[in-house]
């Protein structure tokens, strides 16, 4: 199914309440995910709608806004709608942050048990057994080497990573596929024009 229907179909946890994702968005958000459908579909080798196709997109957002729960929604379609194996990155500031992905994911699978069909949600990565597909969430605080080279990489609240370490990795990885997408979603930080973070925003 397209991003919108599976957005149309998708539950997702409102204040304790199981809603539509596509019932409940503000316009700045369904304006964020269609902006964004295009290369999501072309990630998943889907035919070519003519719609523009964003592959960079720093989304910037306050407190409270959806960021998490958006991201884990459009991962969730990557991997479990997707046609041909993807892989890629969830990754956030610490160790915390990243436990808050896993868990908005591992939400969204509870409240939708179609997704269990395909989808296995473990500590730090979720599965697809049936196309291979694979999502790592990491983290900055803790040292490692990337085995793969990405379909897609999420930086999760990226104005709060102590670090350029990861992003450069990252960001390095990214540019050796000419379709891979790139989604950085955070707040707008507190340092303009002095931190790291916002040279990578300009």
């Amino acid at each position: 199914i397209s991003p919108s229907e599976y957005r149309a179909r998708l539950l997702i946890d409102c204040d304790g309440e199981s809603k539509p994702l596509g019932d409940v968005l503000d316009p700045w958000q369904r304006e964020d995910f269609e902006a964004l459908d295009a290369g999501w579909e072309q990630l998943a080798g889907l035919p070519d709608t003519g719609k523009p196709i964003w592959l960079r997109a720093y989304l910037e957002r306050g407190r409270g806004h959806s960021k998490t729960t958006d991201i884990a929604a459009q991962l969730t379609w990557a991997l479990s709608q997707s046609p041909r194996k993807v892989a890629g990155y969830w990754a956030a500031a610490d160790k915390d942050q990243a436990k808050l992905g896993r868990d908005a994911i591992d939400t969204i699978c509870r409240l939708n048990p179609w997704l269990r069909q395909s989808l296995t949600c473990n500590n730090y990565t979720v599965h697809n057994e049936q196309t291979g597909s694979h999502l790592e969430i990491i983290s900055n605080d803790v040292g490692g080497s990337f085995g793969y080279t990405p379909d897609f990489v999420v930086c999760d609240e990226l104005t709060h990573w102590s670090k350029a370490g990861m992003w450069d990795s990252l960001f390095s990885s990214f540019a050796k596929r000419s379709n891979c997408l790139l989604i950085v979603i955070s707040n707008a930080g507190l340092q303009k024009y002095i931190d790291w973070q916002w040279t990578v925003r300009e």
